[in-house]
């Protein structure tokens, strides 16, 4: 046993997250600590890393680390040295992937800071142990990862440099904070995997908070229940979808769309890129985007909004094609097209109410007497209380994190909604109100939206039609269930084949 919890009770000033919660971890295994949204999963494992928020406090019950006889150590006692434990004895391997990393420095410059700050070792030595690492842990185009910039690069591939920082720092335990939950199911069963590997390979004993029942299913030696996870699927939650009028003009046409980003430099390579993407979206419509990490969804996502500039290829809206080197186009287009991020939470400003960030919007677009303005109706249509008004987001549970972006995007009366796996670090419950809401909005407000999801059940939940993108191309398109069920491209087929394999797991 190398980490013992005792009737730990984790609280706020105003209330109790975690309540009388024993239990312990041997070398060498992995377990699961599961519970739905605002459980206090996450809480836990900061608690065992010692960097609880000061807005919560250990209240009673103890952690005992007995990794090594002669550091053995108790919180909340040795608050003072616990710190020599982080990153050498106790890794972690956060949600945030896109927050984790330093944006200005290239990954190579900062995973060889990392590894020489937390191991003293400062050779030469550590770039080809860190290149060969990366190499196991499947991260494919080595210089490229190297050379690149944190923002330059998919989920599935941050995720895995955490991973074999880990492996490289060979501490005694990792803590994996919903390692999965942003990124595509073959990307997250090779995760998985990879996960099994260290555990097996070099003994090092995982704790993973996940939400997911297909990730416990698989991964788990042991399972610590907070509380019961709610319905595996939504398939009972369907509602019957408005499928728009394909014989009127779309609200969005994609003709040909590419973009290559270009690092420059002294190595002229080429980064993030899409090619020859085509497509229509009515009002009232879905259009469902999956493929893997790394497969140019959130590059698409980004180029429909304008914060990236096409090298070829047009976009239209209601007919009006897009100048992207004019002003007054891309303000026409940013206001018809509102992107609703993965992270809800780091998306809103912590340091301001949910009111100020309303209002903010409200004076971006020159309404009059925004300091009056009245949200109860718009916070009524994305079923919040007004009382939510005048809290900040460190306050707010995933859910309710996520509805102020969607109800932020609505005070811009768009056309369009971009959703980028916007439901993934929910629990099932969470995610199936989301849903909920963004079915509502589609009906009753005839709004167009692209939900870019690893999920397939929400695709085929809400989608009408499906494209997947493969290495920044379409490589298939259709109606969601014809694709879905009959999947034709190899890159659909190894989705599709991941997807089975959790969750015929699950079943067993």
């Amino acid at each position: 046993m190398i980490l013992q919890v005792e009737g730990l009770q984790i609280a706020s000033h105003d209330k109790v997250i975690v309540d009388d919660l024993s239990f312990n971890i041997s070398r060498g295994e992995i377990v699961t600590l599961t519970g739905k949204s605002g459980s206090g999963k996450t809480s836990i494992g900061l608690a065992i890393l010692g960097l609880l928020p000061q807005r919560l406090q250990l209240k009673n019950g103890t952690i005992k680390w007995l990794g090594d006889s002669n550091q053995e150590k108790m919180l909340p006692q040795d608050i003072a040295s616990w710190s020599s434990l982080r990153g050498k004895h106790i890794g972690y391997i956060q949600q945030d992937v896109f927050g984790i990393f330093d944006p200005v420095l290239r990954m190579g410059k900062q995973m060889r800071m990392i590894v020489r700050e937390l191991t003293g070792n400062f050779s030469s030595d550590v770039e080809t142990e860190l290149r060969s690492k990366m190499k196991e842990v499947g991260i494919e185009d080595i210089d490229r990862i190297w050379n690149s910039y944190p923002h330059q690069l998919s989920g599935g591939q941050l995720q895995r440099c955490q991973i074999c920082l880990s492996i490289i720092i060979k501490p005694s335990l990792i803590i994996a904070d919903e390692p999965t939950s942003a990124i595509d199911k073959s990307t997250q069963l090779n995760l998985l995997d990879l996960l099994r590997h260290v555990r097996d390979e070099y003994r090092i004993a995982i704790l993973c908070i996940t939400h997911e029942e297909s990730v416990v299913s698989y991964l788990a030696d042991r399972n610590i229940s907070l509380e019961y996870i709610s319905a595996r699927n939504s398939s009972k939650n369907m509602v019957s979808i408005s499928l728009g009028d394909s014989s009127v003009s779309p609200v969005l046409k994609v003709d040909q769309l590419g973009y290559a980003h270009k690092f420059g430099g002294l190595f002229d390579s080429t980064g993030a890129r899409i090619k020859g993407i085509e497509f229509n979206l009515q009002a009232g419509q879905c259009l469902g985007i999956i493929g893997e990490s790394g497969s140019g969804k959130s590059t698409l996502a980004q180029l429909l909004v304008g914060l990236l500039i096409p090298s070829e290829g047009s976009v239209s809206i209601n007919d009006r094609q897009i100048d992207f080197e004019d002003s007054h186009d891309i303000h026409l287009l940013r206001s018809k097209v509102q992107l609703v991020m993965q992270d809800g939470r780091g998306s809103l400003h912590p340091n301001k109410t949910i009111r100020w960030l309303l209002q903010e919007v409200v004076r971006q677009i020159g309404k009059s007497k925004a300091e009056n303005e009245d949200f109860s109706k718009l916070l009524g249509e994305v079923g919040l209380s007004t009382s939510l008004l005048d809290r900040k987001e460190n306050s707010l549970s995933g859910g309710e994190c996520l509805r102020i972006s969607i109800a932020r995007a609505l005070l811009m009366e768009p056309e369009i909604l971009i959703c980028d796996e916007s439901t993934t670090s929910l629990d099932v419950p969470s995610r199936d109100g989301i849903v909920q809401l963004l079915v509502s909005l589609m009906q009753n407000q005839q709004l167009g939206l692209i939900l870019i999801a690893h999920d397939d059940s929400l695709i085929r939940w809400v989608a009408r039609d499906i494209i997947v993108l493969s290495k920044g191309e379409i490589v298939e398109k259709g109606p969601t269930q014809e694709v879905l069920n009959e999947p034709k491209h190899p890159a659909t087929q190894k989705i599709m084949t991941a997807q089975a394999t959790l969750g015929k797991k699950m079943s067993h």
